[in-house]
């Protein structure tokens, strides 16, 4: 007997169930899921961080400030005045989403929400002393309140590490149900596999196009259909059920909305968008009916006039602080290893255009000729157009070094001041046209960058997909802020020297 459809799960449902649940109503509330237990201390480990942060924000704000000598309202005066900034701050954390464990989970939302946060402290700050006539020196409130912004937002980054190290190990993730087809499912598990920081892990599949028994990938067993999802969701204890695609009609995730009440249950819905910037997607409700829209990637005039600009000035400024060590790193490739002391290369540039790139010579003159000698030893499944191999015997010991620090890039600063290159953008590969096939020709819509996702993304550990695939993110969502966070995470990248080679 064929399966249903999976696009008409509502009318199969109707038809075998008069009542909307498969559960019934005793057993939902015998099977209702507890709150998971790490976000209680999750929770908490936030709140006394904040807590701590906030405190010694204030002990450092008064002491530069009135040091030995305090006027107005006295010492104890601004001791109250600072355990009301703690528990008012801790409040507008929490007015502000700042303790929503699946909000804060990924991406800069965390620190939006500090911010938010501390922007209503000051506020608040500001009117209750205007209001009050509570002589408080602003010397002690415009060091307060960035100190304490500050030491939050430390102090979380190091929950966030800490956490994450956890999460790498299986723990403190939510057990999510996926229903919808098999592909679907199979695409939000790969999502969930890359993003493992996220703390999503998929536990099984309710689809209709596999049989029960199967596994979608190892460890995600098909545990029924997608009428039964609320079933399997309480065997299985769930914390999450996500829908993906179009797995289920409007009635049927409706009804299993129904069936999860009471469950302590979340239902997420997982639409056929991917690689989609948050800023870019807006929801607007019509009718009962959320319309998710996509606004136009920023490829406009305007925003390149603003890209460029910022290109020109930074790159100027770093490239004359960084002279210093362009000149001794010239003269340490001179006087260790024969040949010139840079490296040029055909690459492709914006639109296809191809031009030579500049780089420090971190190889052997003859490494060229040596590639076929290697060639099985390379790492990188790129279809021949990335060659890396951990412990390349062509690199000589200064260009380990280089690589290592990035600093055999730092010639490169010379094509973003000449508009060749950008400081961000796609990597510039090789001037291999035929490997720029399909949606990958998308990423030559921009010029390249000296540094860009795939560098702050495991850099020489990055695959070919993977590298398409930032690279077309980066086309897709770009923006002066994405820029600036990719600026700010290549300096750290840089100096863990993690995934250089």
């Amino acid at each position: 007997m064929p399966h249903p459809r999976v696009d008409d799960a509502a009318d199969v449902a109707t038809a075998r169930s008069p009542a909307p649940s498969a559960v019934p109503p005793d057993a939902i509330a015998a099977s209702a899921a507890q709150q998971p237990l790490w976000t209680v201390q999750y929770r908490l480990i936030l709140l006394t961080v904040d807590l701590c942060a906030i405190i010694l924000a204030t002990i450092l704000g008064f002491e530069l400030r009135f040091g030995a000598g305090v006027a107005g309202i006295g010492a104890a005066g601004y001791l109250v005045i600072g355990l009301a900034i703690a528990v008012g701050w801790a409040v507008a954390l929490q007015a502000s989403g700042g303790y929503e464990i699946r909000h804060i989970a990924t991406g800069p939302e965390e620190l939006k929400r500090v911010l938010r946060a501390s922007g209503l402290t000051l506020s608040v700050l500001a009117i209750g002393c205007y209001v009050t006539k509570t002589p408080v020196a602003r010397g002690y409130v415009i060091g307060v309140i960035p100190l304490g912004a500050i030491l939050i937002i430390c102090g979380r980054a190091a929950i966030r590490r800490y956490v994450n190290k956890r999460r790498n190990r299986g723990e403190w993730v939510y057990r999510i149900l996926a229903v919808g087809t098999a592909d679907s499912v199979t695409h939000l598990l790969d999502t969930t596999n890359r993003a493992r920081n996220a703390g999503l892990r998929l536990i099984g599949a309710c689809v209709e196009d596999a049989p029960v028994g199967s596994e979608i990938a190892p460890d995600v067993p098909v545990l029924g259909g997608v009428l039964d999802t609320a079933e399997h969701a309480a065997r299985v204890r769930a914390d999450v059920v996500a829908v993906t695609g179009s797995g289920l009609g409007p009635r049927a995730v409706r009804e299993l909305g129904w069936q999860l009440e009471g469950t302590n249950r979340g239902l997420v819905m997982a639409p056929a968008l991917t690689e989609i910037a948050g800023s870019r997607v807006h929801v607007s409700p019509v009718e009962g009916l959320p319309l998710v829209w996509l606004e136009q990637p920023q490829l406009g005039r305007l925003p390149r006039i603003v890209k460029r600009s910022l290109d020109i000035a930074v790159g100027s400024v770093v490239l004359l602080l960084a002279s210093p060590v362009l000149l001794g790193t010239a003269l340490a490739i001179k006087f260790s290893s024969r040949g010139p002391v840079f490296f040029r290369q055909r690459r492709l540039g914006i639109n296809g255009t191809e031009f030579n790139i500049l780089k420090f010579r971190s190889m052997y003159s003859d490494a060229e000729s040596r590639r076929d000698e290697i060639l099985e030893l390379n790492e990188q499944d790129g279809g021949g157009v990335l060659f890396k191999i951990r412990r390349d015997p062509r690199i000589t010991p200064v260009g380990r070094w280089l690589r290592k620090l990035s600093i055999d890039e730092l010639p490169q600063l010379v094509h973003v001041v000449s508009g060749t290159m950008s400081l961000v953008g796609p990597r510039p590969l090789a001037a291999i046209d035929s490997h720029y096939t399909g949606s990958a020709r998308r990423r030559l819509l921009v010029r390249p960058g000296v540094t860009g996702l795939w560098q702050i993304s495991g850099r020489s550990e990055t695959t070919w997909e993977d590298a398409v695939r930032f690279d077309l993110y980066y086309v897709e969502n770009w923006s002066l802020g994405l820029d600036l966070s990719i600026l700010f995470r290549t300096v750290i990248a840089v100096l863990g020297r993690k995934g250089a080679f």
